[in-house]
């Protein structure tokens, strides 16, 4: 991970996100800077590795997909030359 190299020989995806919260970590350290201020860097990198907020995110809209779904009446057949190949 913090050696930058991904899979395929290149940069890993949270390299740079790495990058960052280790800066910023050193210029707490050097007393620069709070360190509430490396929390959202910290939250992104985490959030590369992990992918959390995303899934719940996905999870969330997959939930207010299925009840608004509940509500739609069901499809009409179709009609037409697709419902020709059908009919076989």
């Amino acid at each position: 991970m913090s050696s930058g190299f991904g899979l395929t020989g290149g940069k890993s995806r949270c390299y740079s996100l790495w990058v960052d919260l280790a800066q910023c970590e050193s210029e707490f350290k050097s007393g620069a800077i709070e360190r509430s201020a490396c929390q959202t860097k910290l939250a992104d990198f985490v959030e590369c590795l992990g992918h959390k907020r995303e899934r719940a995110r996905l999870e969330e809209i997959r939930e207010q997909f299925l009840e608004k779904s509940k509500d739609v009446p069901p499809r009409r057949p179709q009609r037409g030359l697709l419902a020709l190949n059908q009919i076989e």
